[in-house]
């Protein structure tokens, strides 16, 4: 069993209000998106060939090419930046699709909820078949979770299975296998916190299922797309997808087009900055490794040395991982005060809590409520707002927080403090900007303009110019959005990529804070105010992911330290 997890790239959103705080038609099946050509073995500018393409892999390339292609998933992949734009979970690739049942080999009763799945509206056809069947976990799980895969090819019905189903609903054994990415991990069911009732006599809606090992031990594991599940380890055996994700960030390419699919390699066409080689990926169960690239000697050495200029961003990614992921299990609460509703007092919580955290109280107060300074855990628990995640998230990576309870009271700096580069607002969205564009050495700007500016609700022309423009976005940058939200005013909101897709580049891992710091897709972002288009886009320079990466001898929060003495 494999327990741990591979590096993966990472994505902010930030969301302000208006004062600059944190804040054409839909199709459920839009046209395809084109696909570019390819060139194999294409020579960056400059490059002189000084050998031949690898022989032994054009003729191991050529080998698979004579045997059977395995179907993939044809729908799917067509409609695959509209399924991840939508529902949160894993880019796979599938060397064929999930299947349901056949109706002939279902019981009669299930038939008829079959014929809807194949037949009903997209979206509404998966919420009725979970409504009817939730009192019976086995023949929901049978017509949908295909072959265990949280999956659905349509993009409304794969949004309506991660937000609908729980895990309770579909399973009632005390243990559970998941299978994601290319890891399996054992989980075992629990009621949920604070309940009070035993997992043998709790309801469905009081129990959830929690890791049984690894570093997310005891905490509850959700039900994402692309996700397997099997009531033993074994069940796991023979996947039918392939992960991709973890081989993009140790090769570096942006980009791959699967040619050809078999059960124990891939022939793909990996896209490095602007050109291609064609490559067999070998491939043990889900996971995937480099077999060989159809490349001259000269392409080899060229492909290393962008590979190497990129080598800084992608060391860094693991460490941005692992802060993304404290802050999640952290849960820091949204830096505006109980029960007002508008954005105009968003950042007024945090000054006070500093206060009081140097002061080694356990609360604060703010307008006669009280707040507190840690968690239940004991872990230093400052109030954010959008912006305040994104700049912690860099500095957190490099090593900079503040100390738990019972130590002194301090905030140890790592490799990365933005507040010794002179930054006067760390809380609004559009001050950020400003912050970015003043500092080149930290920061690449860029402002979408005119035609770019697409609104939400026109999801089908959204999701596809961030796919025909996938160079514009990578793991780390940082995206703001704007427009009018129902309360009439023009808000802001900034959002963290926290990975893009590997085959089509699409930025579809977003990492914000609103309510609290999550793991979110475009549409949990965004339908709420769907008037929203982007904004600008923040790119991290070298100097940047050098302080992250110099941290990686470091424990995070075991830096320099600054203590936070009790005057003001």
């Amino acid at each position: 069993m494999i327990a741990t997890r591979n590096a993966v790239f990472l994505c902010l959103t930030l969301s302000l209000g208006s004062s600059g705080s944190c804040g054409r038609r839909a199709a459920s099946e839009p046209p395809p998106i084109p696909s570019a050509t390819t060139h194999h073995g294409t020579m960056p500018a400059g490059a002189t060939p000084s050998a031949e393409i690898d022989t032994s892999c054009s003729a191991s390339i050529a080998r698979l090419l004579q045997l059977p292609s395995l179907p993939g998933a044809p729908q799917f992949d067509r409609l695959r930046v509209h399924v991840l734009g939508r529902a949160r979970g894993e880019p796979m690739v599938f060397v064929r699709e999930p299947r349901r049942p056949a109706p002939d080999a279902l019981p009669e009763p299930l038939r008829p909820l079959r014929e809807l799945l194949d037949r009903g509206p997209a979206g509404s056809r998966v919420i009725a078949v979970s409504k009817k069947l939730a009192r019976e976990p086995e023949a929901l799980r049978t017509l949908l979770l295909p072959e265990g895969y949280v999956y659905a090819a349509e993009p409304l019905d794969a949004l309506a299975l991660v937000a609908n189903l729980r895990l309770p609903d579909l399973f009632q054994s005390d243990e559970l296998w998941l299978m994601r990415r290319a890891q399996a991990q054992r989980l075992v069911r629990a009621p949920v916190r604070g309940a009070k009732c035993a997992t043998a006599t709790c309801p469905s809606r009081m129990l959830e299922y929690r890791y049984a090992e690894g570093p997310q031990q005891g905490s509850p594991a959700e039900l994402l797309f692309g996700d397997r599940f099997a009531t033993d380890e074994q069940g796991l055996a023979a996947p039918l997808h392939r992960d991709l994700r973890a081989l993009a960030v140790e090769q570096g390419f942006t980009k791959a087009a699967i040619v050809h699919r078999t059960e124990q390699a891939l022939v793909a066409d990996l896209q490095y900055g602007d050109w291609k080689v064609r490559a067999r990926l070998d491939t043990q169960g889900a996971g995937v490794q480099l077999g060989c690239l159809e490349a001259s000697e000269a392409t080899r050495k060229s492909l290393d040395a962008w590979r190497a200029e990129r080598s800084k961003h992608l060391r860094a990614l693991p460490r941005i991982e692992q802060a993304v992921d404290r802050a999640v299990d952290e849960a820091l609460r949204f830096d505006r005060p109980e029960g007002v509703k508008h954005a105009e007092l968003d950042g007024k919580l945090r000054p006070v809590w500093w206060n009081a955290y140097r002061r080694k109280q356990p609360y604060f107060s703010y307008d006669g409520v009280s707040y507190a300074v840690y968690d239940a855990s004991g872990r230093a628990w400052p109030p954010q707002v959008c912006v305040d995640l994104v700049l912690d998230t860099y500095e957190r990576a490099s090593g900079t927080w503040f100390t738990a309870r019972g130590e002194a009271p301090r905030r140890v700096t790592g490799g990365l403090d933005f507040d010794t580069y002179g930054i006067v607002n760390r809380r609004g969205v559009l001050a950020f900007e400003q912050f970015a564009s003043k500092h080149p050495e930290l920061f690449e700007t860029r402002r979408f303009e005119g035609a770019e500016r697409i609104q939400f609700g026109e999801r089908t022309m959204f999701f596809e110019f961030l796919a025909e423009h996938s160079e514009l976005f990578r793991a780390a940058d940082v995206v703001a959005i704007q427009g009018r939200k129902r309360d009439g005013l023009i808000h802001q909101h900034a959002i963290f990529v926290e990975a893009t897709d590997p085959i089509t580049g699409f930025p579809y891992g977003l990492f914000d804070q609103m309510k609290r710091p999550r793991r979110r897709t475009w549409e949990g972002i965004m339908a709420e105010a769907p008037a929203r288009s982007l904004l600008y886009r923040v790119r991290p320079t070298d100097r940047v992911f050098e302080a992250i990466v110099g941290a990686e001898a470091t424990t995070p929060g075991q830096g320099r330290e600054e203590l936070a003495g009790a005057s003001d």
